[in-house]
């Protein structure tokens, strides 16, 4: 039987230089408040949710890498407008799995469309774009309804053109290559099947620095211990200033509600204005990282930040760059989205004419840390083919064996991005 490939990818880009972007610095823009209903306050807790089973279930199951970096965000998108062409089982278990069970595909297309209008604009130092395209071929059958709602939920443009020809994969790549400011200038790297019928962009672009900057003059070699117990020299920056860090290790709490000894400390450091975030937890010395991940819940999370205060310490991070790779189809079914990955059981007849399921789904991702700030990026894509006792003093907080971070929105703590980092040196 014949196959027609619908490509959706999804391309978050964090924290990167920028160039007439909407918050250059030499083009004002109007700050706005980004304000959740209750209802979108769910969704977003739920997609938090999704976003620490995510970064904890391709954890356990990476063999290959020290690092796992992610942008769950970008794998909610990319779902986000699959569930407008998604029906039965097939759209409740997309739903379920990034944090909107129990919503309605209404109420979840109104929360991205508030995330996508005012989460660029909430400060004026804080670059940052939200686009959307879909790239659809001459010769797909594709749905009034779901074109529509994409553009008017997702404020995608749409662009008709052949996708057979050799320049279409030219377009593509040249529209990630300008909305992500040159940091994937690539994400089609092959001319398209004959059957390949559409394709779903979206793409997410943030530059953010530090409130306080690290000095480059006090970055010097030092130890890192790495997942695998090997010390390695990393470059680390240091600061002793007033940031957001947790006195001591909170800890978390058995399903028999007795402590377990897998405590953690987090650091807190602020992008300029503070409307955005990156937060490092650091587990105690002699439990490893990906002990303490595993445990790690929403609850624990919340439990760190509240014991969040501000304080004089001496801040050791490590300054690096790292890329990833991850294949996300197990970690999908894993977490409760199967049948979209099932020839026989997929449901996506509001997408197109054409019976369609979800063959493959993965993300590559990057991350740099300095002393100006961070830069990050992931770009996600789904193919679908067509088939028939606190201390008196505060400790230093010395970021020198593996560690968790998360790079969030401050009002609602959504995760943008979430990452464990083994081996800072890895590329």
């Amino acid at each position: 039987m014949k196959k027609s490939t619908i490509l959706l990818l999804s391309a978050a880009i964090l924290l990167a230089a920028c160039e007439n972007m909407p918050h250059d610095e030499n083009m004002p823009h109007e700050v706005k408040t980004l304000t959740l209903t209750s209802e979108e306050r769910v969704i977003n807790s739920q997609q938090n949710e999704f976003s620490l089973d995510l970064l904890k279930q391709v954890n356990a199951n990476e063999k290959s890498s020290e690092n796992v970096f992610l942008s769950p965000l970008g794998v909610a998108f990319v779902c986000g407008m699959m569930t407008n062409g998604a029906e039965g089982n097939t759209l409740d278990q997309i739903l379920s799995t990034i944090g909107a069970e129990g919503y309605s595909v209404d109420d979840l297309n109104e929360y991205y469309k508030n995330i996508l209008e005012n989460l660029p604009y909430l400060d004026k130092t804080t670059d940052m774009k939200i686009a959307d395209a879909i790239w659809v071929d001459n010769q797909c059958h594709a749905k009034k309804d779901f074109i529509g709602i994409n553009k008017m939920y997702y404020l995608a443009d749409v662009v008709n053109l052949d996708l057979q020809d050799q320049l279409a994969p030219k377009a593509i790549n040249d529209w990630a290559d300008k909305n992500t400011k040159g940091l994937i200038k690539e994400v089609i790297n092959e001319p398209f099947s004959d059957d390949a019928r559409m394709v779903l962009t979206n793409a997410i672009y943030f530059k953010g620095n530090w409130q306080v900057e690290f000095k480059k003059s006090a970055t010097r070699d030092e130890d890192f211990t790495t997942t695998e117990g090997k010390t390695v020299t990393v470059s680390m920056m240091n600061m002793n200033e007033k940031v957001m860090v947790t006195r001591a290790p909170a800890w978390i709490c058995s399903t028999e509600g007795g402590l377990e000894s897998y405590g953690a400390r987090m650091l807190r450091l602020y992008f300029k204005d503070k409307a955005y975030c990156m937060d490092i937890i650091l587990p105690r010395e002699g439990v490893s990282c990906d002990e303490y991940l595993a445990l790690l819940n929403m609850q624990a999370l919340q439990l760190l930040e509240t014991a969040l205060g501000e304080y004089d310490v001496e801040v050791k991070l490590p300054k690096f760059t790292l890329k990833y790779h991850r294949d996300l189809n197990d970690d999908m079914k894993t977490l409760g989205m199967t049948d979209a990955f099932s020839g026989q059981l997929a449901d996506f007849s509001g997408i197109a004419e054409e019976p369609l399921y979800l063959s493959k789904l993965f993300q590559d991702s990057f991350l740099e840390m300095d002393e100006a700030g961070a830069k990050a990026a992931a770009v996600t894509v789904a193919t679908m083919d067509y088939m028939s006792a606190e201390p008196d003093v505060v400790p230093p907080f010395i970021v020198n064996r593996p560690f968790l971070l998360f790079i969030r929105e401050c009002t609602y703590g959504t995760i943008l991005f979430a990452g464990k980092i083994g081996h800072p040196e890895s590329k």
